[in-house]
């Protein structure tokens, strides 16, 4: 084989490896099933298909990175388990996101507005364990190619690695549509 047909070979390996490769720094989707990433309301939700209302104070910070938002409360124990989790990962990626620690009892109109606006199945006042509760709030493509605010929440204590897994792509979405600013 020349050296021409071998610069041609590796040249289309890294054009197509390459391209999987950003696809695949992605874990989570966007979409509207459980573990995606959402435009909307999920599936699962009261009003799923419908636009988020999201308060100012969640989004005023996602103008400069992502955000990680912890509504809890001092006297669950799922709530410490979660945010010494959230601890553990920030230690990594802290410099990376705009962190908020909601404390339900001391912050109780911002935390019960934001389990209103974030809680992931519609009313938390139906489901009997509504904190902890953690939203990711980052950029990402929309349905029409534009830039939106892509977010994800869960109830109780998700655990380190999936705290990791939706921060690690929270990163990389914003990291991506920042990028197209760039341009």
């Amino acid at each position: 084989m020349s050296s021409l047909s071998l610069a041609l070979v590796f040249f289309l390996a890294v054009s197509v490896l390459g391209a999987a490769a950003e696809e695949a720094v992605f874990e989570h989707l966007i979409g509207s099933g459980p573990e995606d990433w959402w435009i909307t309301y999920p599936d699962q939700h009261s009003y799923a298909g419908s636009s988020v209302e999201h308060p100012s104070w969640a989004l005023d910070p996602l103008e400069e990175r992502p955000v990680m938002i912890l509504f809890h409360s001092s006297h669950c124990a799922a709530c410490v388990q979660q945010e010494a989790a959230i601890i553990r990962v920030l230690g990594v990626l802290g410099d990376e996101v705009a962190y908020q620690d909601v404390l339900t009892e001391s912050e109780y109109e911002k935390g019960w507005g934001g389990l209103l606006v974030y809680y992931p199945q519609g009313d938390p006042r139906a489901d009997p364990i509504y904190v902890p509760l953690t939203v990711f709030l980052t950029l990402g493509p929309g349905p029409g190619g534009g830039t939106e605010v892509v977010w994800h929440s869960a109830v109780g204590s998700t655990g380190e690695r999936r705290i990791r897994s939706y921060l690690s792509d929270a990163v990389a979405r914003y990291d991506e549509a920042s990028r197209s600013w760039e341009r």
